[in-house]
């Protein structure tokens, strides 16, 4: 062998060693240095040891489970309830992963402080969502191709029920699996993850703006159309005229015209300092999401500011948003934090003392006088959509609709609360539905049949409160 040629065979197997040091190095560094792999390491470890733990309804019914570690996850019985479940509660799959709480809460569910019969099983997670409610909010908009529905506990911030379409049958994920993961939208939950614009619902927000900065108690003449200094003209909806209207009249009606003269009378500095105090533009977190909106001024340009004011321009906002806003006012001001856990339990009844299952204000969005003053204009409005009464309760109606102009089509909206005798607000309940050619007012009678299932929850909620003193 010529010195030449052991010289480079020599080269050659240095490189070779520098490059088998070079693999063995990233081998231990995705092993054990970096951090997302150690605990992807973790989880499949545990994932491998757990029999994954149960997801409930308020009352302990039973919505996925497990008979064994790192076994096919078991849904709710019936078509319709996996449907209404499916956007919050999702799916586990050995082969497509997580989605929904299970994915949320998945290191909870496949890991625990203790053995539960001897066995180690994960925690339960137990939510706010009561399962009659959630199956008949669902029944109610199953028929929009692109919607959602919400109903919050008004004293409490419990989220009771929430759905959205297109969902899923969660038991045929594996079977569907191509035709689910080609659908837009199913798994960015039209209820509480995909913002939408809000239309004239989001009017509720700028008059309680109205009245707090002091140009609530002029009316204006509502000539059906409004014409900016860049000579762009907004008409109301149908092009209707009111002639000299006020705050009630404004929301009774849906004045565009109305809510533009006054968002200009106020300013757009002002105008926004109100609309935040709702927490517009930012990320509200929640115990299993994060609650995003959208609230843009740009240069406060005449024509942004007045298309804020009655719920266009770039402001969009999600359904459990609305819920939330909503809430605030019909609660005298006091925004609470929607929650949707319960509880979370180990095997021996341990509780993750994070979940309180207790409501927390958020933040104070405008003074009790104002937002009495803007309810009993929905209260005015409910009675010009032609709402009833509620229920053995005898609930009545505040309520405010929205048709979001997007194009060829509309974001129909309708957010409304229901309340007792004493004006007390006990629920409020929210349809969207996107890419319609309908108004917000189209979908009553969906949402009175949500009504009547909430009347039927509450009293058996009341029921079951008495029967536990």
């Amino acid at each position: 062998m010529t010195p030449s040629f052991k010289k480079r065979v020599q080269c050659i197997q240095s490189a070779f060693l520098i490059c088998a040091i070079a693999i063995a190095v990233g081998l231990v560094w995705t092993t054990l240095g970096n951090p997302e792999s150690r605990e992807a390491a973790r989880l499949e470890t545990l994932q491998r040891t757990y029999i994954r733990g149960t997801i409930t309804d308020r009352d302990g019914t039973p919505l996925s489970w497990s008979t064994k570690a790192n076994g096919y996850r078991s849904y709710i019985d019936g078509e319709t309830k996996q449907r209404a479940f499916s956007t919050v509660v999702g799916y586990y799959s050995p082969a497509y992963g997580t989605f929904g709480l299970e994915k949320t809460f998945n290191s909870q569910l496949i890991s625990s402080k203790c053995k539960s019969d001897g066995k180690q099983i994960g925690n339960t997670i137990q939510t706010t969502l009561d399962t009659n409610l959630q199956t008949a909010t669902y029944s109610a908009i199953s028929d929009i191709a692109n919607g959602a529905a919400v109903v919050l506990d008004a004293k409490t911030g419990e989220i009771v029920s929430m759905a959205s379409t297109p969902s899923f049958i969660q038991s045929d994920l594996e079977d569907n699996w191509s035709e689910y993961a080609q659908k837009t939208g199913l798994f960015l939950p039209n209820a509480y993850k995909s913002t939408f614009a809000p239309g004239s619902d989001f009017k509720i927000i700028s008059a309680c703006a109205v009245l707090d900065n002091g140009v609530g108690d002029t009316n204006v003449n509502d000539r059906g159309s409004y014409t900016f200094k860049n000579g762009q003209t907004i008409t109301n909806y149908d092009s209707r005229s009111f002639g000299s209207i006020g705050l009630e009249g404004a929301i009774r009606n849906s004045s565009n015209v109305y809510f533009i003269t006054k968002a200009l009378e106020m300013g757009g500095d002002k105008l926004e300092a109100s609309l935040r105090k709702f927490k517009l533009g930012e990320d509200i977190p929640l115990d299993f999401t994060t609650l995003s909106s959208n609230l843009d001024f740009e240069d406060k340009r005449d024509e942004v500011v007045g298309s804020i004011a009655f719920g266009q321009g770039k402001t969009e906002v999600t359904p459990l948003y609305m819920a939330m806003a909503c809430q605030s006012i019909v609660n005298h001001g006091t925004m609470l934090k929607p929650y949707l856990i319960k509880s979370v339990t180990a095997g021996n009844g341990t509780k993750d003392d994070t979940y309180t299952d207790s409501p927390e204000e958020l933040t104070t969005v405008t003074s009790k006088e104002t937002a009495d003053e803007v309810v009993s204009c929905m209260e005015v409005a409910a009675d010009h959509y032609g709402f009833g009464y509620y229920g053995n309760q005898g609930w009545h109606v505040a309520a405010k609709t929205g048709t979001a102009q997007t194009g060829k089509s509309t974001n129909a909206w309708i957010v409304t609360a229901l309340l007792d005798s004493n004006n007390d607000p006990q629920y409020v309940a929210v349809i969207m539905a996107a890419d319609q050619h309908h108004d917000g007012i189209y979908y009553k009678n969906q949402l009175e049949d949500i009504f009547q299932a909430t009347a039927k929850y509450d009293a058996s909620k009341n029921s079951s409160d008495s029967s536990d003193e």
